[in-house]
């Protein structure tokens, strides 16, 4: 049964999952793992295991993105904090309280403010090479800390701080993760005066010396030599030190570390209550940092062998599935084969749909993308020229509409209003439930469907939802799922044709993210939003591609019946040129009224004195298209000047208008 929705922690922690986070609940308000150690006190396997007994409690290592594993680890929990391990992440974590500085090498990148409210915040990057890949969590200096890899976690935004009691938040969303290059990360360390990792030292000797008592290293021997009164309060300080210098030094080897932290406690009080408290709470925190470096070699060697044996796996189980599901002959053949074949059709819209095409519509915000579709799959159930232009190839099959966005109720009505066939066009709503490409048996339910319907075009709207990677700005990452949308299109739906809306950037030319998205499609369509502050509410279209271009034209929408037509007006520019021109007609107007025979410095020169808006030569232009249309006469007079009058003056030549034409006889 799943957790109810007014759970919000779990509803946080899913959405940091597919953010690319593993999560884990922390105590309401706090800092700390909710969820108790699974092994007790006296059980042998607390400190030492890792998760391997499969049960949950092991800390930031029960920290996952599996939404069923998130949930069960949050069931019961709505008021939990959530915490983000930070695997594949370098997390920078500044308390200005404690005299942390922010040294100006560190790059601009995604930032989560903490919830003290006196702006410490957590700087997260994405490591870029392979020095990245290899931090662990420390400190950089006073103030200044650094959570890395799957061992060190940090209080996400959503979550309320413990002393405030207000919520961690995020500066910028509109910032992404800063990857992070290894020269950038020697000038970060190099500012902070920290060191890197890489030094090696030798292995130590795990004999007991004389005396029974390892001192350990310098810091170790100076703690040793001048341990606290029995009685002064500082014992369990002291046996915390003492105990994190043996903890790394026999990190695993848990039974000498147990042995020379005992042997030190009886330094001071043999029978000390909080000796093996002590004992336990070091061990685990040492546990939980990055392995030393002759260790780390063992372990990526092990890693490296566990990926090899995946990796053989995937390929025996790729080659058993094409057995059992063989796939479709691979189309080749010369030049001369492919020429003698039937003829096809080239296009499916005419000039700007390419047949069995991937065409991408970039769309500004409200410039009706989803109007857009509707019109387009009408035109291809119906076989109309789109948009009253592009003669179409009519499917004979199906349509349908993979909706992340909008309400299914929404999109029935506005498809109602267009005329799509109803018995013809599909909807799939997909707003509101995990993404079924991410799933592998949703996918195969969702692309069974399709199939059995005999979908052959298909639009999926918009790409921003249904993208399932970490960083839409990453061109690997986009790519990787582009050549997916097609693959499960066409092979596992059986579609030929696909549209995938886009959303546009700031300034309506080209889509967000990464390139991949302009580099992967036959064709591009963008919709761009007129000059709303100029009045300009239209919407224009233009399109390029693999034997596509098509210049900007304006369109006519028709609140009524939804449809989309070309006005044959062009583009932004040409509109808003026929628009300056009809705001500079009554002024001019009144101005060759008020002095028949101005020439046009005086006209310029009225207009300045009327605080007309206008720019150099739109007045010339408008001269002219009032004297071509008959609206007003002109004459040459002194060394050539242009001379201006009301049409019709004795004086002027006055052009014949259209007279005796309305506007609909025309």
């Amino acid at each position: 049964m799943s957790e109810p929705l007014e759970n919000a922690a779990l509803a946080a922690a899913l959405t940091w999952a597919e953010q690319g986070w593993p999560v884990l609940p922390l105590g309401a308000n706090g800092k700390l793992p909710a969820i108790p150690n699974a092994h007790a006190k006296n059980d042998p396997q607390r400190g030492k295991c890792r998760g391997e007994c499969g049960r949950l409690g092991h800390g930031v290592l029960d920290a996952s993105r599996d939404p069923a594993k998130i949930r069960a680890m949050f069931a019961g929990r709505p008021d939990a904090n959530v915490g983000g391990a930070t695997t594949g992440r370098l997390v920078v974590d500044i308390d200005y309280q404690h005299d942390g500085i922010r040294v100006d090498s560190l790059p601009g990148t995604r930032t989560h403010l903490s919830g003290r409210g006196n702006g410490n915040e957590h700087l997260c990057y994405r490591p870029g090479g392979s020095l990245g890949q290899t931090l662990g969590q420390g400190k950089l200096a006073q103030g200044v800390d650094l959570k890395a890899g799957p061992a060190a976690y940090v209080v996400l935004p959503g979550s309320t701080h413990a002393e405030t009691g207000k919520p961690y938040t995020i500066a910028d969303e509109s910032v992404a993760e800063h990857i992070v290059s290894d020269d950038e990360i020697r000038a970060i360390w190099a500012d902070y005066g920290a060191k890197l990792p890489g030094a090696t030292s030798e292995t130590p000797s795990y004999d007991l010396p004389a005396g029974g008592v390892r001192l350990g290293g310098s810091n170790t021997v100076e703690l040793l030599s001048k341990p606290p009164e029995r009685g002064s309060g500082q014992t369990n300080d002291w046996l915390t030190k003492v105990a994190g210098h043996y903890a790394n030094l026999y990190r695993g080897k848990r039974d000498l570390y147990l042995l020379h932290v005992r042997q030190a406690a009886a330094l001071v009080d043999p029978n000390y209550e909080d000796t093996e408290k002590v004992l336990e709470s070091v061990w685990s925190i040492e546990q939980t940092k990055s392995a030393p470096v002759d260790e780390r070699k063992q372990r990526i060697a092990e890693r490296v062998e566990a990926k090899l044996i995946e990796h053989e796996a995937k390929a025996l189980f790729a080659r058993t599935l094409a057995e059992l599901e063989p796939a479709d002959p691979f189309d080749a053949g010369s030049l001369a084969e492919i020429l003698a074949r039937p003829d096809s059709t080239r296009f499916r819209v005419d000039g700007l749909i390419l047949s069995e095409g991937f065409t991408t519509v970039v769309a500004a915000r409200k410039t009706g993308k989803t109007t857009f579709n509707l019109n387009l799959a009408d035109s291809l159930l119906s076989g109309r020229d789109f948009l009253g232009r592009f003669p179409v190839e009519p499917v004979t099959g199906r349509i349908a509409l993979l909706n992340f966005e909008v309400a299914a109720k929404q999109v029935a009505h506005w498809a109602n209003l267009v005329g799509v066939d109803p018995e013809r066009f599909d909807i799939v709503t997909l707003r509101g439930r995990r993404n079924p490409l991410l799933h592998p048996q949703d996918r195969a339910d969702l692309a069974e469907y399709l199939r059995d319907r005999q979908v052959e075009f298909l639009f999926v709207d918009p790409l921003s939802r249904a993208f399932y990677g970490d960083n839409a700005n990453d061109n690997t990452q986009m790519q990787r799922f582009l050549s997916d949308l097609d693959t499960f299109a066409r092979s596992e739906v059986g579609a030929s044709d696909v549209v995938l809306n886009v959303h546009a950037g700031w300034n309506a030319d080209r889509s967000r993210g990464a390139s991949a998205t302009e580099d992967h499609p036959d064709s591009i369509i963008w919709l761009k939003p007129g000059d709303r502050e100029k009045g300009d509410k239209s919407t224009y279209i233009e399109a390029k591609g693999r034997d596509v271009d098509v210049e900007e034209m304006q369109l006519a929408f028709d609140p009524t019946t939804y449809r989309l037509s070309l006005t044959g007006e062009g583009s932004r520019r040409e509109v808003k040129r026929v628009q300056k021109q009809g705001d500079l007609e009554p002024q001019i107007l009144r101005i060759v009224a008020a002095e028949p025979g101005i020439n046009t410095q005086g006209v310029t020169g009225a207009l300045r004195d009327a605080k007309a808006r206008f720019q150099k030569g739109d007045e010339t232009t408008a001269l002219g298209a009032m004297f071509n249309g008959g609206r007003i006469g002109k004459r040459k007079g002194r060394y050539n000047a242009t001379l201006w009058y009301p049409a019709g003056h004795p004086e002027a030549e006055t052009k014949t208008s259209l007279a005796g034409m309305g506007e609909e006889e025309f």
